[in-house]
């Protein structure tokens, strides 16, 4: 039998409910619903759903603090936050802050949003499983405390699948890059690093161009194939103590740790120039059959915005990843193919 998803759609307002209904339906998910927090977390105890979808703004308990409530009592539930309340950057960190797996501000994408619940449920569905077999080997290894070899065994699968286990939080499953909730973390503790002990570290948001016109043009799976390649390149184009993470759509993060500001655009440029000159191939087998395509190779470029951690005006991560969108996003409108440095946004 196929595996069934039971899903909870919590929001206040019917329309918004019945809009994610009809733009995920599928024969697999089961829907239900609350329009209000204390409805959300009785029914969260009672059904266990396998995934949430959750307004901020409701009417008594707001979706921070029931998102934070159900974190507590459930670790490893997806919640995505869908609302038009978290356009501010602030409130997109508090969602990270208080548990959520990921936000989309109405009006959404209802095809993206698709697939990132697909993907959280099939990670979901993986942490189940991992869950039963973890629970399987602790049973196992109780009763084979007498035998050392068996034991050593058990005790070295136990290590690899929890392990495994905890890096399916933090790693996006098509590049298998750290994901942006992990960069929210990271950059949290690198900030916090930077003014600890006064060294040097800068972080380059790196942004595919055209990206979404490659989407329509090559399909879904060939933009997969061309993503999967240039996060190879990224992390081909830096050091093992740099961090590299799958930040949104075609967007990438890099911290580069113990790295001035000054040499962060001088790699930030090595990228720009990799991403320039390497010919990503085009897939015949995972091109859409209707589209008559002939192009072996697809030359990409990218736009790059780097900023050193070290400014006094970056108090925490909130005003650094404004800094950096809102500076990619100036930085796009002067042209492609090009590393500016962020600047401070008031």
């Amino acid at each position: 039998m196929d595996t069934k998803y039971t899903i909870l759609i919590v929001d206040d307002i019917d329309d918004n409910r019945y809009s994610l209904r009809k733009s995920l339906q599928r024969p697999e998910y089961e829907f239900i619903e609350a329009g209000d927090g204390a409805s959300a977390l009785k029914m969260v105890g009672e059904r266990c759903p396998d995934l949430i979808l959750l307004d901020v703004r409701m009417p008594g308990i707001d979706g921070f603090r029931v998102c934070e409530t159900i974190r507590s009592q459930f670790k490893h539930v997806p919640i995505i936050f869908v609302t038009a309340n978290m356009k501010d950057f602030s409130s997109q960190a508090e969602g990270f802050d208080r548990g959520a797996d990921d936000y989309f501000i109405q009006p959404y994408d209802a095809q993206e949003l698709a697939i990132k619940v697909k993907t959280l449920l099939r990670n979901k569905k993986l942490y189940d499983e991992l869950l039963t077999e973890i629970e399987r080997l602790q049973q196992h290894k109780d009763e084979l405390l007498n035998s050392n070899d068996t034991l050593k065994k058990i005790n070295s699968d136990l290590a690899e699948k929890t392990e495994y286990l905890s890096s399916l939080t933090i790693t996006d499953p098509l590049t298998s890059l750290y994901n942006k909730k992990y960069f929210h973390q990271r950059i949290q503790k690198e900030l916090s690093a930077v003014k600890r002990y006064k060294h040097e570290s800068c972080v380059t948001l790196v942004d595919v161009n055209s990206f979404t016109k490659i989407n329509d043009t090559y399909g879904a799976r060939q933009s997969d194939v061309l993503l999967k390649e240039c996060a190879s390149l990224l992390i081909n184009s830096v050091r093992n103590s740099d961090v590299v993470c799958r930040y949104d759509g075609g967007k990438f993060a890099v911290i580069f740790t113990h790295t001035p500001e000054s040499n962060g655009l001088h790699k930030a440029n090595l990228i720009r120039e990799a991403v320039a000159t390497y010919p990503f191939p085009v897939y015949e087998d995972v091109l859409p059959p209707e589209k008559n395509i002939k192009t072996t190779v697809i030359n990409l470029t990218a736009t790059l915005v780097v900023l050193g951690l070290e400014h006094d005006w970056i108090e925490t991560d909130v005003d650094l990843i404004k800094s950096l969108e809102i500076s990619l996003r100036d930085a796009k409108t002067q042209g492609h193919n090009q590393v500016l440095t962020a600047r401070r946004i008031h």
